[in-house]
């Protein structure tokens, strides 16, 4: 954080994944202070004061400011924790932000110290210094990592890995973790992507990996971190390679749900009703299949918010759909599925998800299927059909919480969830 950096670039760089931690600005060694303060011989016209951060090592102070300003009655000294009586939403959660930062920075100075203490000597400067080269915004890297953890922070596990996936393999390219936004230009762009080649990634690979650098460098030049006028994605245009067959027929639906798994391994069989399940659902996604819980069912209706677009659907639980639920119910399990435990972690979920993964394609290999078969042809498998069965896109759209299309939603907006049931059960009823 740079004394002349704004609240925005702030909120961008992601303080957040230290919530609810306590706050105690205390000295780290005999000769170290660091504390959380506010200036009050720096009165603005709006009536609030500049929180800084007092660094005293040796008795040499220096101080760093923060992007932050405060009444003196949302600043308590003792505890150096902003805090509010306002009854604003919008005040407390910029208070919280407040407070997240100053963790976040303890945190940095700590690492800071640590590693300046294994060095030799060094000075209150040193510590100041070595702080803002870790935390400069304008650095690629840096900025990534931040937003990662703020992903993370707010369970957004599945696109924080997707970021961290695409962060690493540029920086395999560009040999370190130190490049400047301002430096990134069309040409490194270009660069990457003949790197990715000679990697011999696929080029639905490399586009992959250049849609998240540019949804990383978007969100940074929307932050004002970026200040240089070149457009390094401008004109990027890259081709993917045809995918595989995502949709199979009625006809090999059925060979799927009546292979003949006995003594097989017990995740072939759980792979195999997953898959049936999806296609119960209107096509449910695997992560959302995994995160189901018993309280998610009420009466005869499954409800539950995609985790992808945080969309609220809602299932009428046919026959079919109901024996798989009752197959794996659990009365010490939370969960609907037998697939996470007790407060699983973002680990555990991704180890159940390759495993599954893998015996659902094992399934397809013991069945011929000469295209690779993944959960995700279950949700592809339920809009074709659909389709086939001469039911409106609107419908299809709506059933399958597709929030992309803006001008579907329009219309369906207010769509019936008995119109949507019909078509489950009409998609159901074509294969069954």
């Amino acid at each position: 954080m740079h004394p002349s950096g704004n609240k925005q670039q702030v909120a961008d760089s992601c303080f957040t994944f230290a919530k609810n931690r306590v706050i105690t600005f205390k000295a780290k060694s005999k000769m170290t202070s660091i504390k959380a303060r506010l200036n009050r011989s720096r009165l603005g016209k709006d009536g609030l004061y500049p929180l800084v951060i007092q660094i005293i090592y040796n008795r040499v102070k220096r101080e760093m400011y923060t992007p932050y300003r405060l009444k003196p009655s949302e600043f308590d000294t003792r505890s150096e924790k902003a805090v509010t009586d306002s009854r604003s939403k919008i005040r407390a959660a910029e208070i919280r932000e407040v407070n997240e930062c100053l963790v976040y920075i303890k945190e940095e100075f700590e690492k800071v110290e640590r590693s300046l203490a294994g060095q030799g000597e060094y000075t209150s400067a040193d510590i100041v210094r070595c702080y803002k080269a870790r935390n400069d915004l304008g650095n690629f890297f840096v900025y990534a990592d931040c937003k990662i953890r703020e992903l993370e922070s707010s369970g957004r596990n599945g696109t924080a890995a997707n970021y961290r996936s695409a962060v690493n393999a540029f920086a395999c390219f560009i040999g370190s973790r130190e490049i400047a936004f301002d430096v990134l230009s069309k040409k490194t762009v270009e660069g990457f992507i003949e790197f990715r080649k000679q990697q011999e990634n696929n080029p639905n690979t490399i586009n992959f990996y250049v849609k998240q650098i540019r949804a990383i460098y978007n969100k940074a030049d929307e932050g004002g971190l970026v200040h240089s006028s070149c457009h390094p994605f401008q004109h990027i245009r890259l081709k993917g390679s045809k995918t595989a067959k995502r949709a199979i027929s009625k006809k090999e639906i059925g060979r799927v749900v009546e292979l003949d798994l006995k003594g097989k391994h017990r995740h072939l069989e759980l792979a195999r009703d997953l898959f049936q399940f999806s296609l119960y659902t209107r096509g449910m996604a695997f992560v959302d299949m995994c995160y189901l819980k018993k309280e998610n069912i009420t009466g005869n209706m499954l409800s539950y918010r995609r985790r992808k677009t945080d969309q609220l659907l809602q299932i009428k639980i046919e026959p079919g759909l109901k024996a798989l639920i009752n197959k794996y119910a659990d009365a010490d399990s939370d969960y609907l599925l037998p697939m996470l435990r007790r407060d699983s972690s973002y680990k555990g979920y991704r180890y159940i998800q390759r495993r599954l993964n893998k015996r659902i394609r094992e399934i397809g290999a013991m069945l011929r299927f000469d295209f690779p078969l993944t959960f995700y042809v279950a949700r592809h498998t339920w809009a074709t059909l659909a389709h086939e069965q001469g039911i409106p896109l609107s419908v299809i759209s709506e059933g399958m919480g597709h929030t992309s299309e803006k001008t579907t939603h329009i219309y369906v907006a207010n769509l019936s969830h008995q119109i949507i049931d019909r078509a489950n059960r009409t998609v159901i009823n074509c294969w069954k």
